[in-house]
């Protein structure tokens, strides 16, 4: 396959393979499934195995993982999202991958991965020189050898050389990001006729009877849903293990495994000063820029404050107020200005800058070496960093515990005080108060609703961060509330209505009158026509609520037309309906273009590389035979 994609990088098909964008590509399926009884494999590549021993530990990290990231999840959960289905397509994607790189003889030389090595953050001294000492003790504290360490790091910097050659001839065009740009930053002008319903609220009649007409025809809105309320005891990995527990010695070692985590950019604080010229500008127009720029480098030098020439010169949308751009890192500006800003003190004025989008002149204000502080300066989150692991490691035994005191009907509170928590109680609550209230899932207020009065709920219910051990103490049958306690609340719901209809019906007669383009002077006055301030793709027409449906029509229709159709909005006048008219298209502001259109054009490529990477993966799989044994583990993990 790479041979192939190293000869016809440029041929039609791959030129058109570029542009097709990859759905995510799962290997489960590909090839024969069998019931061989391989003892110690859970699948063959090509004829070679993928060992059970490798499958557990990348099991068992991608669960340890995802269940310290994210604390209200479950192992049953992760059963039932077929966790071990994913982990084994990730390891045959990886075998095939690793298979490619020996049969094209690509390799990862011993000095690319000493290099690699050296260049981790982690394992470097406080001078950023790789440090042994540092290297045997972070993986000590990960519970891996430098001999398993190394050879899964080389089988990464493995996978990247493959990427980078199957991804080398993808090509985007520079113009794309900036298209998309433009779109999705294009503003319209809008001219709109504003009727409010509350003009036709004295014309409208409603009876008694129509309000209980309405309500026999509607009773489901005023059901009152079943309401319990509710003993429970929140759980949290950080709640078992309190931080100030932490010892220096602990925070300290977990510190250092984990110097990574508390790495800082360097930053700088700037402002600039920009005279806007396009990158293709002419001899004249440049000229003109810089003569722009020279006169305000006079003014500064002059003594003039930097934030009054930098307001007085910048078009609008280039910066702050005073040209501020805010705290900065590498790689966030283009290239020009980020090399210029870094290089400069606090209180220095860069030279001209010229960058894709004009000419600068940068003011560093305050200056961030970066890299990672010192444990003095984040003990306090190394302990709660400690904390949390530890609490973790306790959590199921907790919820464990708990859960059968609970079974056993004894006091909440009693439990909850053995492991250091505190039980509370919910007050009735029905299932979008219990979802709201107390964070559980729309499942678990079903599995409390559905419990009697007295009876516990038999497993810990995932409530976002934490888990709830809960004990239903009373309940309240559903009901439907009475006509005479909602009768005015009919009256009033009616009338607006009715009004609103009225509203609709006068609006739509008045654009049944009118031509597209402006409206005569006069005209324009009596129907009392309003420019609405500029309006975002996907915004809001200003003083009305958001309406997706009318943003979409206005973003579709020519400039100068009427919408055919009239919308009920809320506006500041209340409810009403709204006529629109296009009255202009504005492009977006090219000083913004300056601190996007780097990162837009990257996500742009890196679109392009992911769907030839997909291409290459799927080749891969095709050509492949993989048979995926019946192992028990893998079947113990997917019994769900």
């Amino acid at each position: 396959m790479l041979d192939y994609i190293r000869t016809s990088a440029q041929s039609f098909g791959v030129k058109v393979a570029f542009g097709i964008i990859i759905l995510v590509f799962v290997f489960w399926g590909v090839g024969n499934f069998n019931d061989r009884d391989y003892t110690n494999v859970v699948a063959m590549v090509n004829g070679e195995p993928i060992l059970a021993q490798e499958f557990e530990r990348a099991y068992r990290n991608a669960e340890e993982y995802l269940l310290r990231a994210n604390p209200g999840l479950t192992r049953e959960q992760l059963i039932k999202d077929h966790l071990g289905r994913s982990v084994l397509n990730d390891l045959i994607r990886q075998t095939l991958v690793l298979q490619e790189a020996r049969r094209t003889g690509i390799t990862v030389t011993p000095l690319e991965l000493r290099q690699a090595v050296g260049k981790i953050r982690a394992f470097q001294d406080d001078a950023g020189r790789f440090d042994p000492e540092a290297y045997t003790r972070v993986l000590a504290a990960q519970r891996k050898s430098p001999a398993q360490y190394e050879k899964e790091l080389a089988d990464e910097l493995l996978a990247g050389k493959i990427f980078a050659l199957v991804t080398a001839p993808v090509w985007s065009d520079p113009e794309e990001a900036r298209h998309r740009y433009d779109f999705l930053r294009e503003r319209r002008g809008v001219d709109y006729i504003f009727v409010p319903a509350s003009r036709f609220a004295d014309k409208v009649t409603v009876t008694d009877a129509d309000a209980r007409a309405w309500y026999d025809g509607h009773k489901e809105n005023f059901a009152v849903p079943a309401r319990v309320n509710v003993a429970y005891v929140a759980v949290r990995p950080e709640a078992l293990v309190p931080p100030d527990s932490i010892s220096d010695a602990d925070a300290r070692r977990w510190y250092e495994s984990n110097r990574g985590r508390f790495e800082e950019p360097a930053q700088v604080r700037a402002a600039h000063i920009l005279v806007p010229l396009p990158a293709d500008a002419d001899a004249t127009a440049e000229a003109r820029a810089r003569e722009t720029l020279e006169e305000a480098r006079g003014r500064l030098k002059a003594g003039e404050a930097f934030a009054k020439v930098a307001d007085a010169v910048n078009p609008e949308g280039a910066a702050g107020p005073g040209g501020d751009l805010g705290w900065l890192t590498r790689g966030k500006t283009v290239p020009a200005f980020d090399a210029a800003a870094f290089a400069l003190e606090p209180g220095q004025v860069s030279e001209p800058v010229r960058s894709p989008f004009g000419l600068h002149l940068i003011l560093v204000k305050e200056k961030k070496p970066g890299g990672v502080p010192s444990f003095e300066k984040v003990d306090a989150a190394a302990r709660r960093g400690v904390a949390f692991e530890r609490g973790s490691d306790k959590l199921h035994d907790a919820l464990d515990s708990l859960i059968e005191d609970n079974i056993l009907n004894k006091p909440l509170a009693e439990s909850a005080a053995r492991h250091g928590l505190t039980a509370a109680e919910s007050g009735f609550l029905d299932k979008d108060g219990l979802v709201k209230t107390l964070g559980v899932t729309p499942e678990g207020a079903e599995a409390l609703l559905a419990a009697g009065a007295g009876l516990p709920v038999d497993s810990a219910l995932e409530a976002g961060d934490s888990y709830l051990v809960a004990r239903v103490l009373a309940t309240e049958p559903p009901s439907t509330r009475p006509f005479a306690e909602v009768k005015d609340g009919i009256l009033t719901t009616l009338r607006a209505e009715k009004a609103l209809a009225d509203a609709l019906a006068n609006a739509q007669a008045t654009r049944a009158g009118l031509k597209d383009g402006p409206l005569p002077e006069a005209e324009a006055k009596r129907l009392g026509v309003k420019l609405a301030p500029p309006m975002e793709r996907g915004g809001a027409l200003a003083d009305f609520a958001p309406d997706p449906a009318l943003a979409e029509a206005i973003f579709a229709d020519k400039p100068g037309d009427w919408l055919p159709r009239v919308y009920s909005v809320e506006g500041p006048q209340g409810p009403g309906a709204l006529l629109c008219r296009v009255a202009a298209v504005l492009p977006p502001d090219g000083a913004e273009w300056a601190s996007v259109g780097e990162a837009m054009t990257e996500g742009v490529r890196r679109e392009r590389q992911d769907a030839v990477y997909a291409l290459f993966l799927q080749a891969l799989a095709d050509g492949a035979k993989v048979e995926v044994v019946d192992f028990p583990y893998l079947t113990l993990h997917e019994k769900a």
